[in-house]
């Protein structure tokens, strides 16, 4: 053999051992190619008729399957019918002080209704071309809201079977749909085509919840010319007709996404650049681990584009350099989609922005940026690091939002808000937009961060826990187990699970080798690395746990819900014989989580102490050793830990005093001056300024005003205390002055909580002294008493039953009566009801007929009297005296429809933007009239409703109506309602 042969073959060794290892590399940590079916697909795009054209080859490894037959899902036939079931669950996290959303009535991923989709099989063949006998089936484990209808597809094999590979040709029917479909011209869509489900060993997986990874290699061509854009390559303004072959994948994907429109833009990336490129970030350390980011936008917004597209590429930098993660995609895009919400979707490596979130002027960049932040970490979990998508997704909700949470810090802050150049409603990000959100609860039932969405009772309180507690809890874990041991268990979970599906107990086991290292032992220095000053009182620096196990720690915060809460106790402060002074500090555990504590005290010199304790008693005793008298205390100085409230934390009070509207901090207490508008016959129309303020389970109202009608000043004061005897009930009480009575009282309440979808009820009942006065500047054509003594006693009760999601009936109860017994000038009982019944008739159109009787037996005085004219009973008619009666009966119709399906988007948006058709009925009478012979009022209007959303902070909805007597000689002049106001 010559040496140049041997040479040659060494060679090829050499070559062959590389490509083995790179293969290896790309296949998932030990998980070969082979292990997942390979998909050849051949579609074209028919954009007019929104439909994809396919022939499709998928090849499998045979002994990975049962013999004898193939089942594959045909995911887009979820949107074949209307799932009789009910609607779907919708998965969108929800954002602090946003309430759109709140229920399942409105998808936000139909932004036009439901919109019909499907897959139709045309053919399946083997290799060879032979014919193969196939049916279609239900799936009955689609999650609910999903049609079953067609779900499957069952492909009989022969024995033998030649080549482990089918052929099918299909055509794909995309409804108008965010996430899978087109809308307002763009195609985007990562379920379409017919895909091979997993075989566990007994059977078939179709619940849709765990990910079916393939391998792809798909040709393309269009109808219309424009950008495609996949995981793998994208091809700016492509020609319609032409074909064009895509790379092939050379490791797993849950999912091959086709992105399709003719407006988007690269961005461009350096002014010398002669043609839009996207921008290639490399490692100096290791030149291997580079990715190229690129972004892709609607033409009319590059601005934002480019700061987005440098927030991730600082994103991207951040999760390396401060948790050591690799570059999880050789390519990352940032690509603009169409869609009425703000919330970021990650599918592989592309990362998909709401339009919304373009059209933010640079006021709201803050925001913007938090929000994109939650998301980015999918790139890694969720999407490299699979997850189930049932009891998993604080894999892919959670640990981004983390990741997110602390991106946002470094760049920020810890205590930065949203803005940054003004306090007063300026929520901060970590504590509002975080732990508010994670401690957001539900008193009827129990929802942990480990359990399953589907199951749960509460969607969105169960989005919000995977979500923001998650984010939380791994921040306290961080915390107690200081940077360079969390990195160290988070880095090692994230390398042992590329590729993989993640779960609780492997997540658990990464950081309990950490934490075996340390001996299950903390100290002041892990915890509170940057902190500069030295730490005292070494024998309270460090404690230990044993076992040293961490499912204390995530059975509580995992697997259990459950609130913490520590509480400063009684203080005592006395000199000992040699000048120093000796503090007791007593620290009570008032819930049952337990987590490691700091405990702080600050001298009158300034000097601070700390001690850190277990925090497992439900009461200890802290004894602190100091040269100067103790000044202040503090429990957890630094808000590490995920309290149920913060007031209790320390030995003196912080106080935050604002107008209209803001958010406290855990630790303050908040006065609010708030703007009032209210309406009746006497005052007419009524302003002004109340005061707020809720001090731990008492809350104050306060409100002067003035009456534009009578020309007097006007008065309310409530004291209120919640759940005095038991949770829901509530004790208050009120002096007012308001329609022409002066008034205290003494009110009882109580109320179940407001569950979507579920009834809830209240009772109540109240006795009031009253002062009655003549008030009204209009006179009556007969004597009717206005003056006098009186007392009542009420009893009110209101119901809302919701029957399904599409109808729901409300109703209330109210009795009125003097006592006489005591001091009273008046002797009658009034009596009222009414019930209300709605029913949605489809996207955003819903009826609502209301009726309701009132009638009052005795001599009662006018202000008794019920008012027939006013925006909640007859909106066509004034509020005035002279349509006030001691018997009423109405009825309304209203007819609620969409006037614009999209909200219009801004700094100050207008979203849910409704008209609203009515006809209202109905007689009042007095005696010696009767209900026979009295007239009958009706009218008939329109008006418009919407929701004005400010800066995203705040919601307000408006209503304006115009309403017009029908028949009517005494009243024909429309009236106008706004604010519920005439």
């Amino acid at each position: 053999m010559s040496l140049n042969s041997f040479s040659i073959r060494f060679c090829y060794l050499l070559i062959l051992s590389a490509l083995t290892l790179i293969l290896k590399a790309n296949s998932g940590f030990g998980n070969p190619l082979e292990n997942f079916p390979h998909y050849q697909i051949e579609v074209h795009y028919h954009h007019e008729q929104k439909l994809l054209e396919g022939k499709m080859q998928v090849r499998y490894s045979p002994e990975f399957y049962p013999s004898g037959e193939l089942l594959l899902s045909l995911p887009m036939n979820r949107f074949r019918t209307k799932d009789p079931r009910g609607f779907r669950r919708h998965r969108l996290v929800p954002i602090f002080s946003l309430e759109r959303y709140e229920n399942d009535l409105e998808d936000p991923l139909f932004p036009e209704g439901f919109s019909e989709g499907g897959i139709n099989v045309l053919s399946v063949k083997d290799a060879s071309g032979k014919n193969l006998d196939y049916h279609l089936e239900s799936n009955p484990d689609l999650e609910k809201g999903y049609s079953q209808l067609h779900g499957l597809l069952r492909v009989m094999l022969p024995d033998p079977l030649e080549e482990p590979e089918l052929i099918i040709e299909f055509k794909t029917f995309l409804p108008v749909h965010t996430l899978e479909g087109g809308l307002n011209g763009s195609m985007i869509t990562s379920n379409w085509h017919p895909s091979l489900l997993n075989w566990d060993g007994r059977q078939w997986i179709k619940d849709g919840n765990t990910p079916n990874p393939g391998t792809w290699r798909v040709t393309w061509s269009s109808s219309k010319a424009g950008t495609l854009i996949t995981s793998l390559s994208a091809h700016q303004e492509h020609p319609a007709g032409e074909k064009l072959i895509l790379p092939q994948t050379h490791f797993p994907l849950k999912s091959f996404p086709l992105i399709f429109s003719d407006r988007y833009q690269l961005l461009s990336q350096g002014d010398d650049q002669t043609e839009p490129q996207g921008e290639a970030l490399e490692d100096r350390n290791d030149p291997k681990d580079s990715y190229h980011l690129e972004s892709f936008h609607f033409r009319d917004y590059p601005d934002r584009a480019d700061l987005i597209h440098q927030w991730v590429s600082r994103f991207i930098s951040f999760t390396k350099e401060q948790y050591g993660l690799k570059h999880p995609w050789e390519n990352i895009r940032v690509v603009a989609v169409e869609a009425e919400y703000e919330h970021v979707k990650v599918i592989n490596n592309l990362i998909l922005i709401p339009l919304p979130n373009y059209k933010r002027s640079g006021f709201l960049d803050r925001r913007v940026f938090g929000l994109v932040s939650l998301s980015l970490g999918q790139l890694w979990f969720g999407e490299k690091i699979w997850n189930d998508e049932d009891l998993g997704l604080w894999i892919s909700k959670g640990i981004p939002a983390f990741l997110g949470l602390r991106f946002f810090e470094q760049h920020y802050g810890k205590d930065a808000g949203i803005f940054g150049f003004i306090d007063w409603m300026n929520p901060r990000f970590r504590e509002h937009f975080i732990e508010d959100m994670a401690l957001s609860s539900n008193e009827e039932t129990a929802h942990p961060i480990y359990a399953s969405f589907q199951a749960s009772e509460d969607p969105r309180l169960h989005m919000i826990r995977v979500t923001y507690k998650t984010a939380m809890v791994l921040s306290m874990l961080e915390y107690m187990l200081g940077k360079q041991g969390f990195q160290k268990g988070f880095q090692s979970f994230t390398e042992n699970h590329f590729h993989k599906i993640g779960s609780l107990r492997n997540f658990q086991s990464e950081f309990e080798e950490v934490f075996k290292e340390n001996n299950g032992c903390i100290s002041n220095t892990s915890i509170s690395e940057k902190r500069s000053e030295p730490i005292q009182n070494p024998s309270k620096s460090k404690v230990c746990f044993t076992p040293s196990e961490l499912d204390w720690f995530f059975d509580q915060w995992f697997l259990q819900d459950m609130e913490l809460d520590y509480a400063l106790g009684n203080l005592k402060t006395q000199k000992k014989e040699g000048g120093d002074y000796l503090t007791e500090v007593e620290v009570k555990k008032t819930d049952q989580v337990r987590m490691p504590l700091e405990v702080m005290l600050t001298t009158e010199d300034g000097k601070k102490v700390h001690q850190l304790i277990l925090g497992d008693q439900k009461s200890e005793t802290l004894f602190f050793t100091t040269k100067s008298p103790a000044k202040k205390v503090s429990l957890d100085p630094d808000e590490q830990l995920l309290e149920s409230k913060r007031i209790n934390n320390h030995s003196f009070s912080f106080h935050r005093v604002r107008f209209a509207f803001d958010w406290k901090r855990k630790r303050e207490r908040l006065w609010l001056l708030v703007p009032g508008v209210d309406s009746n016959a006497f005052d007419g129309n009524s302003f002004g300024i109340s005061i707020r303020h809720n001090h731990e389970k008492y809350r104050i109202y306060a409100i002067p005003g003035y009456g534009t009608k009578n020309k007097r000043f006007l008065y309310q004061l409530d004291l209120d205390r919640a759940d005095t005897l038991f949770s829901g009930f509530s004790v208050g009480l009120t002096v007012k002055e308001q329609g022409g009575i002066r008034s205290d009282g003494f009110r009882l309440l109580y109320s179940t909580p407001k569950v979507y979808n579920r009834s809830s009820y209240s009772f109540a009942a109240s006795i009031f002294r009253e002062r009655l006065f003549s008030a009204s500047t209009e006179q009556l054509e007969e004597d009717v008493e206005q003056s006098g003594k009186n007392n009542i006693f009420t009893l009110a009760h209101q119901a809302l039953v919701p029957f399904d999601e599409k109808y729901l009936l409300q109703w209330s109860l109210n009795n009125e009566q003097p006592s006489q017994e005591l001091e009273t000038d008046f002797h009658y009982s009034k009596s009222s009801g009414s019930i209300s019944q709605t029913l949605h008739v489809g996207h955003r159109k819903w009826f609502v007929l209301s009726m309701a009787y009132g009638t009052i037996g005795g001599t009662p005085p006018l202000q008794k009297k019920f008012q027939l004219g006013s925006p909640s009973t007859l909106r066509g008619f004034p509020q005035t005296i002279k349509l006030m009666y001691d018997h009423l009966a109405l009825a309304s119709l209203d007819f609620k429809f969409p006037l614009f399906h999209a909200p219009f988007w801004g700094d100050v948006s207008a979203t849910n933007i409704q008209g609203v058709l009515f006809y209202d009925q109905g007689k009042g009478w007095s005696a010696p009239l009767t209900q026979d012979k009295a007239p009958s009022r009706e009218d008939a209007g329109f008006g418009i409703e919407w929701v004005v959303d400010t800066v995203s902070l705040f919601q307000v909805p408006i209503k304006f109506e115009v309403a017009y007597p029908l028949n009517d000689p005494d009243y024909e002049k429309p009236q106008i309602i706004l604010l519920g106001t005439l």
